[in-house]
């Protein structure tokens, strides 16, 4: 039956195809595909953005993504950078809901689950304060098709700390007995990157944040519901264990920024960062 209801995913081509148009109307000089790319990384930068605030990120990570994903208008990586770069040299202005203030900013941080033979799992960004830090799981349009959970064998065999003991650990075991338990939400990819952080920074308070994508009118279809119902199931599920799980769209980060009272850069930035991706469906 779910196989059946989400054969395809039309709502995801008209995200690409608005967002294609929203580039095409911020940047009419610059060429872009059909498919959304356009011909090199930095065509996709905000104006207040520059490859000195992430390319050495980007490049130390996995995937070469600026020579082939980055260069997408609907890229969930160049959201990222594009909404965090310009606080890289301006981290005192940068405030996050349940947060204290921030003393570094990374982008494709590796975050090790000490799985032997495993690839690190990369944070599109990591935040780092005296006392907090807070990795953050970018998407944009991805998970707007059909996910199932997959976990090698490895992390049940080799996780022996505490993080056995805690509500991710558990999710990833009823996952391995229902892997299609969610349609939107990529519940595994969290798991692990939650195992990461948790043996990355073992010894400070950590949050995982999904931070994700939703146009300017998300009623207007009803896989925008279904992916937050399935994020507020997934943060019941995992209530109580470390790292915190905390979830939010870009547009109600935004707002936060507007209530707060911003600094005049950031105001400007804010309105590119709408203007590029808070489309109408």
């Amino acid at each position: 039956m779910k196989q059946d209801a989400f054969s395809k995913y039309p709502v995801r081509h008209r995200a690409l195809a608005a967002l294609r148009d929203a580039f095409t109307q911020q940047q009419p000089d610059i060429p872009i595909d059909a498919k959304g790319y356009t011909l090199d990384f930095r065509d996709t930068l905000l104006p207040l953005v520059t490859p000195q605030d992430f390319e050495a990120d980007l490049r130390a990570g996995d995937g070469n993504e600026l020579q082939t994903k980055f260069r997408a208008a609907h890229s969930s990586s160049g959201l990222a950078v594009n909404c965090f770069a310009p606080f890289r040299h301006r981290i005192a202005d940068l405030a996050l809901p349940t947060a204290g203030q921030f003393e570094t900013l990374q982008f494709e941080r590796k975050c090790p689950t000490g799985i032997r033979g495993g690839r690190a799992p990369n944070l599109d960004v990591v935040l780092k304060g005296a006392s907090t830090i807070v990795g953050i799981e970018s998407k944009l349009t991805e998970y707007l098709s059909a996910h199932h959970a997959v976990f090698s064998p490895a992390y049940a065999a080799q996780i022996r700390d505490t993080r056995r003991e805690q509500g991710y650990f558990r999710e990833m075991l009823r996952l391995v007995d229902v892997p299609d338990s969610y349609v939107w939400l990529d519940a595994a990819q969290l798991i692990k990157h939650a195992f990461g952080l948790a043996r990355t920074f073992g010894d400070c308070p950590a949050m995982l944040l999904y931070l994700y994508w939703e146009p300017a009118n998300p009623d207007a279809s009803p896989e925008f519901a279904a992916h937050r119902q399935e994020i507020a199931t997934f943060a019941e599920r995992v209530a109580g264990s470390t790292p915190e799980f905390r979830a939010m769209s870009y547009p109600e980060l935004w707002r936060t920024w507007d209530a707060a009272g911003t600094a005049d850069w950031l105001a400007r930035h804010i309105e590119a960062l709408r203007g590029r991706y808070g489309v109408t469906l």
